[in-house]
């Protein structure tokens, strides 16, 4: 599990989730692009909910290593949406040049 730290707030994801959001606010800032990005999240009652954040140039970001949770989720589904996106800038980027 990670806290992944926006602004003043933290956001608790799964190690996939966090790793996938850095990347793809990354591949964002090189391209000078931004977008919204619904990640999944669990609220402090342990239930499952999104939050909803921008991810662009000039938005500082980081992940923090949390306490492992055995109730730990994937987020297969939204890393490979990320992933997508990803793969969508890279092949406008590409076409571009």
């Amino acid at each position: 599990m990670k806290n992944l730290k926006y602004g003043t707030f933290a956001i608790l994801i799964s190690d996939a989730a966090a790793n996938a959001v850095l990347h793809y606010a990354a591949i964002l800032a090189q391209a000078g692009d931004s977008d919204v990005v619904d990640i999944p999240t669990c609220d402090t009652a342990g239930c499952r909910t999104w939050a909803n954040v921008v991810l662009g140039p000039g938005v500082p970001l980081m992940a923090v290593a949390a306490p492992d949770d055995a109730m730990e989720q994937e987020d297969a589904d939204f890393v490979e949406q990320l992933t997508i996106r990803v793969q969508s800038i890279l092949s406008d980027t590409a076409r571009h040049r």
